[in-house]
């Protein structure tokens, strides 16, 4: 193949596209039945060549390097489903940098991919936050059969339980049978252990079609250390930032760096556009290490608006952040990032310093009762931003709850337990009751794992396939270093086939009746409460019992009246019981006859609603 002239006007206008267009031009694309372009971004090599495994030894496509640093042609007589290589100076062949599939894994080629599908969701107009009750789940580990189309099958039961939102662990391609997904290397390839691109499209589609949104978790902070071949192809790894993990992405070097920039932001819009992705949590911005005069987390933001304002549909962005960043959620002309969430760990972390004192699951401390108390009320306990050192807050006054995504568990809770013991294994049933109940009716957004609304007693390990024992090696001893309070002598290697095998949470139909009947019914309270306006952060007034581990919200509003009381506690307590003032119909009670009206026992709630009528 000769080297062949793009189009003029894509070869201009490169650079000059806004950020959210990009992504329309990355990779290989399909412009008809028989013709594809391609466009890599590596400034810093001389010659890109093309390998289309259909032509066997013909001689390569080698692609036009512009100034911009972007290498672009064309191939006739090509379709979707032809496989490629690229080269990167003569080197040896490597996937694409923004491949849209590797049906052959991270070492494979690349596919070039049909953008055509049957869209049905062209009147869907997402979820409002306010209403948001999110599940996070694991493609492999939700379904037995571990796909996008298997998930797709199941969604019924997560409408049926009350759920407006799925979140999907990581799913950008990375070594492997199985992985946690944050070892991510081809960030624009659907991971082909789940299934094709379209299968993972039929997913989001049928989720629509059945009133959900869903939320896609990003990795931009590191890389996998497996397959990836970026820094082959380019200055895409930083020569002056590490992360925990390995070489950051290299974010703040010049024009290189702003060019990497808009590698990234054209896959936030790859997911966003192509895929029909709601929203992103952008895993560990913490850790994105960008000393730019704008930081790229706000970038992106940026080009999310734009976008969204053009395409008239609406965009999540909820940040995970090792604590509350006030500067997060503020408007990008106050010197924010715009984003309309953020993970909230203080929550769950002070439920379990009331549960089990002197257990610490993460690097943080948090005190019993106190800190749980200080979180329910205002919103959160650790403070910090992307430029400040993190520590201890002050909280603010004018802190938005609602942008605060709480949980009682979820991936990292629970397989950063060297067993996967999930929240009703560590404590009881009855802890789980009354930490749900103060979860899902706070004002704050909800975050369930799969699973935890049926006490799933299966186990959510760890677990990465790397071919190199090097890293498997590194792997097992680094999860020993990260948390030396835990003994790791008893848990199943995470390079184990069991490791991920055991973590498939199998059918609610085996799990606990009970449990998923009391968060079914607490999800259509929330609603209910929800919609008209008696659940909101400004009718909300707090009275607790640090000393009893007691946390009374009492809601009043216009529409009616409602007392939510919840007691946390290490020990069951022997008997030992609180009074409380409440008035209204008793709703919801986690122990049914064992107390009086007005009394709770350790790890006890119960729901009160007053003036109007609550009939289920």
């Amino acid at each position: 193949m000769e080297s062949s002239t793009l189009s003029v006007s894509l070869m201009n206008n490169l650079v000059s596209l806004p950020s959210h267009e990009l992504h329309r031009y990355l990779g290989a694309q399909l412009v008809s039945e028989s013709n594809a372009e391609f466009c890599v971004w590596s400034p810093t090599v001389d010659c890109v060549q093309i390998y289309l495994e259909s032509r066997g030894n013909e001689q390569p496509l080698v692609l036009n390097k512009l100034d911009s640093g972007y290498h672009v042609g064309d191939i006739d007589h090509v379709c979707a489903g032809d496989r490629y290589y690229c080269s990167f100076d003569g080197g040896p062949k490597r996937p694409d940098p923004a491949s849209h599939f590797q049906p052959d894994g991270v070492h494979g080629p690349s596919q070039i991919v049909s953008r055509n599908f049957a869209w049905t969701d062209s009147q869907w107009h997402g979820v409002p936050r306010e209403s948001l009750v999110i599940y996070e789940l694991h493609i492999g580990a939700f379904t037995e059969a571990g796909t996008f189309r298997s998930a797709a099958a199941r969604l019924d039961e997560l409408v049926d339980l009350g759920v407006t939102a799925i979140e999907l662990m990581p799913v950008a391609d990375c070594a492997g049978r199985w992985n946690w997904g944050y070892d991510g290397v081809c960030l624009f390839a659907p991971n082909r252990n789940y299934g094709t691109p379209d299968d993972l499209k039929l997913l989001i589609n049928t989720a629509h079609a059945k009133g959900l949104a869903v939320i896609l978790d990003v990795v931009y902070n590191h890389l996998g250390p497996e397959g990836n071949y970026l820094g082959e192809s380019g200055p895409y790894l930083s020569t002056k930032h590490n992360t925990i993990w390995g070489a950051a992405p290299n974010f703040d070097d010049g024009e290189h760096g702003r060019g990497l920039r808009r590698f990234f932001i054209a896959n936030v819009m790859h997911w966003l556009e192509d895929y029909h992705f709601d929203g992103l949590r952008v895993d560990a911005i913490h850790c994105m290490k960008d000393e730019s005069e704008t930081h790229v987390v706000t970038e992106i933001s940026q080009a999310v608006r734009s976008w969204a304002g053009i395409a008239g549909r609406p965009a999540m962005l909820i940040a995970e952040t090792n604590v509350f960043d006030p500067e997060i959620s503020l408007p990008i002309s106050e010197g924010g990032s715009d984003f309309d969430g953020q993970w909230c760990d203080d929550f769950l972390h002070s439920v379990f310093a009331i549960v089990r004192p002197g257990e610490q699951l993460c690097h943080r401390s948090y005190k019993s009762g106190s800190d749980l108390d200080q979180t329910v009320r205002v919103g959160y306990v650790h403070e910090g931003t992307l430029r400040e050192e993190r520590g201890r807050s002050q909280p603010r006054e004018s802190v938005d709850v609602g942008s605060l995504i709480y949980s009682i568990q979820h991936h990292d809770f629970v397989g950063n337990h060297p067993l996967g013991k999930r929240l009703h294994q560590l404590t009881s049933q009855e802890t789980q009751r009354a930490a749900s109940t103060l979860l899902l009716l706070h004002p704050a957004t909800p975050m369930l794992f799969m699973g935890e609304e049926f006490c799933c007693d299966n186990p959510f390990q760890f677990f990465v396939d790397f071919g190199d024992k090097v890293l498997r090696d590194a792997v097992v001893e680094g999860r020993k270093k990260e948390y030396p309070q835990h003994d790791w002598s008893a848990g199943t290697l995470p390079t184990d086939a069991a490791a991920f095998n055991d973590s498939k949470i199998g059918s609610a139909l085996n799990g606990d009746h009970e449990m998923r009947a009391w968060y079914r019914d607490l999800l259509a309270y929330r609603k209910r409460w929800v919609a008209n306006g008696i659940l909101q952060p400004g009718t909300m007034l707090v009275e607790s019992c640090l000393e009893k581990g007691v946390f009374v919200l009492r809601y009043k509003a216009v529409a009616g009246s409602v007392t939510v009381a919840v007691r946390l506690s290490e020990l069951p307590g022997n008997g030992d019981v609180f009074d409380f003032h409440a008035q209204g119909e008793l709703l919801m009670d986690s122990c049914p006859g064992r107390s009086q009206l007005l009394q709770l026992l350790p790890n006890h709630a119960k729901v009160f609603c007053g003036n109007m009528v609550e009939r289920k």
